[in-house]
């Protein structure tokens, strides 16, 4: 094995598709769930994408991915590390990805609250 090789297999870590079905079969333990349909329509997803994405045919953007972490009700570390497997990141300089910190990091999973929030600050939301 050259060396090239070797680092590779000692630094990959899971794809973002295998971290968040991985949170998912954990929430679904934890809370006595066996649909997807619960997640998909928690994060107000549509039912095709996420099984594109399920199915390794889809890459999410970076708002879907959040969508599947607040649903997942993820800590901002756990959060981080699902963004970074899709190469994706919450900035510190935007104030959409700090409004994102801020809700995650007191536990405030209120898609409501959180894009009533986004909206008054950005004139965005997380759709």
């Amino acid at each position: 094995m050259n060396d090239i090789e070797l680092y590779l297999n000692q630094n990959k870590t899971k794809s973002c598709s295998e971290m968040i079905f991985s949170y998912i079969d954990d929430y679904f333990i934890k809370n006595n769930i066996d649909k997807d349909s619960f997640i998909y329509n928690k994060a107000s997803m549509d039912r095709r994408i996420f099984s594109k994405f399920r199915y390794g045919n889809y890459n999410l953007s970076k708002n879907n991915i959040l969508k599947l972490c607040i649903a997942l009700e993820l800590n901002l570390d756990e959060v981080n590390q699902v963004l970074e497997s899709a190469g994706y990141s919450l900035s510190m300089n935007k104030d959409f990805d700090l409004i994102l910190r801020y809700f995650i990091s007191n536990k405030i999973f209120d898609f409501q609250k959180i894009n009533e929030c986004l909206y008054t600050y950005t004139n965005m939301d997380l759709s």
